[in-house]
């Protein structure tokens, strides 16, 4: 068996580990599409000047593409075909390069424009609705591009160590560069969310984590793929001598050979490689002195759990900056802002406040009196009705309607949100309702696989922001108070819907439902179920 952990075999190993990783390609063309997009609106609205140059950018990174795909394709032929080391290194190498490239060209602020010639385009023009779409690739291509500087370093610099503190660092890659990742490629049907993220220093190999904790999403994204509603829960909590990386899924689940086999399995890294990812895993975990075990029942989710070694006694204060920081993004292209900074500065070339305003949006009620009947409140607005609608309305060529909505404890709509899918615009929760996406409950009805309505309705992506929402007092906030204040609230949802001209019968995707109904084992089976039996169930207060 050929040894892997030095000389060219290993050389060869971590650049196939990157390339894996990398995942770029579709990103890259997702942002010449957009380039496309934009030069085409500045033709339709006659920005003669504006065009002029931005058809140069865009033919510019169109000869730098085309580099790329020969290398890519140079360097794939060379893995399937069983070519030397030399030659798999050689060619490896030459791809990352190129994609580096790239990543430098779309990064570069002075290429593009975009952020500039947005301003001169109306809210209806293409490129301005896809500009949300857009931050997520700039976001993963701002990731790529550190990975690959990372990498070079390490290169360089081999056995590097680095005290961080891993609660902080989870938080920053993910708001970096995995938030617009699981958003682009679950079609943001998939939804990340923090659990509790622990102060702990652990020292090691930082740039070699982050990877490791991306592999851990992407096989969670991946698992999650066929729903049609998803949640990964992430978490650092330190628990005796160390801390715990837990990422949980709700996707399909392994069985106990497969687990076995991604834990112990020797890869073959001299062709196609099987389970590369779960192999970095493994050799990281082990590097950092910690152990990896996984937990996983068929059709209900897994959770992958690292224990690792921390130094106690380590604070903030004691910690060097990381030479990571340099290549942070711009607060503009994160996927949500960092602690401290302004929600309105971290979107883009344009304040979220900018986006085009569905209608009907923000309804503020007055307090309805209730009445026994469920979904009681106001009669003469057809909640449910104008979701259907919406969705009958579409002229998207899979037709939907998205929406968002919150209801109070005394059952008035504090909040309410809706629009159909577009021809060309792939609408998420984020455009229909930019201040609130996070903190109210979000849902989308479109076709299932027989032409057939289907309702997805998602929990608040959020506490913190939930409970600013429902201003709740500081001291009465809780983990406990929050699962309580949802569970409910879908139950008056549910019945609101109902109430307001929605089918009963509906089939109903509710995400999270382990989380916010756990004594409810209806809701554990085979989804999906009919709306009506969320509606019929009884709230804390009944």
């Amino acid at each position: 068996m050929p040894d892997y952990t030095e000389g060219i075999k290993k050389e060869v190993a971590e650049v196939k580990f990157l390339i894996h990783d990398l995942r770029v390609e579709g990103f890259v063309n997702e942002i010449l599409h957009y380039h496309v997009t934009l030069n085409t609106d500045l033709e339709i609205y006659n920005i003669v000047q504006a065009q002029v140059l931005h058809a140069a950018d865009v033919q510019e990174m169109k000869v730098k593409l085309g580099v790329m795909r020969k290398a890519l394709q140079d360097y794939s032929n060379a893995v399937k075909s069983f070519s030397p080391d030399r030659t798999v290194l050689l060619l490896g190498r030459r791809y990352i390069e190129t994609i580096r490239e790239v990543c430098e060209l779309i990064l570069n602020p002075l290429w593009g424009r975009s952020d500039k010639v947005l301003a001169f385009l109306p809210d209806e023009a293409r490129s301005v609705r896809w500009r949300r779409r857009y931050r997520n690739c700039i976001s993963w291509l701002y990731g790529v591009h550190l990975r690959i500087e990372a990498f070079l370093e390490e290169q360089e610099k081999p056995g590097r160590r680095e005290e961080f503190d891993i609660g902080q660092d989870v938080r920053d890659f993910t708001g970096d560069v995995v938030m617009g990742y699981v958003v682009e490629k679950s079609e943001a049907r998939v939804e990340l969310q923090f659990d509790r993220l622990d102060f702990a220093v652990i020292a090691g190999n930082r740039p070699r984590f982050r990877r490791m904790y991306f592999n851990l999403i992407m096989n969670a994204v991946d698992a999650t793929s066929g729903r049609k509603a998803g949640v990964i829960n992430v978490s650092t909590t330190i628990e005796g001598d160390r801390v715990v990386l837990r990422v949980r899924d709700d996707g399909v689940g392994m069985t106990a050979d497969k687990i076995q086999q991604i834990l112990s399995d020797r890869p073959t890294l001299d062709g196609e490689i099987h389970s590369i990812g779960f192999v970095f895993v493994r050799q990281t975990v082990a590097d950092f002195g910690g152990d990896l075990s996984i937990e996983s029942t068929i059709g209900k989710g897994t959770t992958m759990t690292i224990r690792l070694p921390y130094l106690p006694g380590r604070t903030a204060a004691d910690l060097d900056p990381s030479p990571q920081e340099r290549y942070r993004l711009p607060p503009r292209f994160r996927s949500f802002p960092a602690e401290g900074e302004s929600p309105e500065t971290s979107s883009g070339g344009r304040s979220t406040t900018d986006v085009e305003a569905p209608v009907p949006i923000a309804i503020k009620e007055a307090p309805a009196e209730r009445s026994p009947a469920l979904g009681s409140g106001d009669p003469q607005r057809p909640f449910g009705k104008l979701i259907f609608e919406a969705y009958r309305k579409s002229q998207a060529q899979f037709p939907g309607s998205i929406f968002g909505l919150a209801v109070t404890e005394d059952d008035r709509v504090e909040m309410f949100t809706v629009k159909s899918y577009e021809r060309d615009w792939n609408i998420s929760h984020e455009d229909l309702s930019p201040m609130h996406f996070q903190a109210t409950h979000r849902g989308r009805i479109e076709e299932d696989e027989l032409k057939k309505p289907i309702m997805i309705l998602k929990p608040p992506q959020n506490m913190l922001d939930y409970f600013e929402f429902k201003e709740v007092p500081e001291a009465e906030r809780g983990p406990e108070r929050y699962t309580r204040m949802v569970r409910d609230e879908c139950i008056r949802i549910a019945r609101k819907l109902i109430a307001t001209g929605l089918d009963p019968q509906i089939p109903l995707h509710l995400a999270s439902a382990r989380q916010f109904f756990a004594a409810a084992p209806e809701f554990h089976g085979t989804e999906p179920f009919p709306l009506d039996l969320l509606a019929r169930q009884k709230l804390s207060v009944e």
